[in-house]
């Protein structure tokens, strides 16, 4: 979505007293990132540190989770503008992880979790078909942890107030490399009426034969714009593409939810490596 993104550390609070999020600012001394991407990295390609699964550079990147970290990025909005049963929103697949995040020099919002989408609505701020700046800091992990508890133990337990992957923290099996960046895209979605929230598969039987499975697709629908019934269409496809299942519910004005049930004959089941090949199905839920 970025046409550029560039990356530059601060001693903590240095970044938002120079302006770091505002939108004209000197980006003298800023590298360049990739977005998906992370900040040790960046740094490897830049030369600023050495390999650190080599050897002990671990230690010497130690200073890298002592420093807030700064992106900077800037992208085109739509060139149509929005209509009334429009929306437009910024979302954030994954960031690592304690974010704040700035567009055109406002304050957009914070997210605080690794492993859940950061959603924004973004139309009154967008520029239609301008460029717009966007501007994440990513604070210190270890300036959020909680308490230290009597009974705590083990290895590094801040980690656990954390929801951000444990493995960064280090472990008797690996080095201590707090990841920090965005790990995943970055999306600019506009939405019409209404908009798919969550949808979740289940299996409910398998018969004892294997000749068939009965399962449940649960869809989760977000209106904004729309009070007329909405209808999702539902498609089950085989590993080697060929169609399984297939189905259609309808949504009223009241319901944000609804599940609709379908039949898979000779289903192939998934196995761990060592009992089977573990094979999946490819689902599809359209919103209409």
């Amino acid at each position: 979505m970025c046409d550029r993104a560039l990356l530059k550390d601060f001693p903590p609070g240095e970044g938002v007293r120079v302006g770091a999020f505002q939108e004209h600012f000197d980006e003298e001394g800023w590298i360049p990132i990739s977005v998906p991407g992370d900040v040790h990295r960046t740094l490897l390609d830049a030369g600023r540190i050495e390999d650190p699964f080599y050897d002990r550079n671990a230690e010497k990147c130690a200073w890298i989770e002592a420093r807030e970290w700064w992106y900077r990025m800037s992208f085109d909005g739509p060139q149509e503008p929005l209509q009334p049963d429009e929306r437009l929103r910024l979302v954030f697949h994954g960031l690592d992880t304690f974010a704040t995040i700035y567009l055109n020099s406002e304050e957009l919002g914070r997210h605080h979790n690794m492993f859940r989408e950061a959603v924004f609505d973004v139309g009154d701020l967008v520029r239609p078909g301008e460029n717009t700046l966007l501007a994440l800091l990513f604070d210190r992990p270890l300036d959020h942890v909680g308490e230290e508890l009597p009974d705590q133990w083990g290895r590094n337990p801040e980690r656990v107030y954390m929801r951000k992957a444990q493995f960064g923290s280090g472990w008797d099996w690996g080095p201590r490399l707090p990841t920090v960046g965005i790990w995943r895209p970055i999306e600019l979605r506009r939405e019409l009426r209404a908009s798919i929230k969550g949808v979740h598969f289940y299996t409910l039987d398998i018969d004892p034969i294997r000749r068939r499975a009965a399962v449940a697709i649960r869809v989760e629908v977000e209106r904004f714009a729309a009070d007329s019934p909405l209808e999702a269409a539902v498609t089950l496809t085989a590993p080697d593409g060929p169609l399984v299942a297939e189905s259609s519910l309808v949504l009223d004005g009241e319901d944000s939810n609804v599940t609709v049930y379908l039949t898979v004959d000779n289903p192939r089941l998934w196995w761990t490596h060592d009992l089977g090949q573990p094979v999946l199905y490819g689902l599809r839920v359209e919103l209409c």
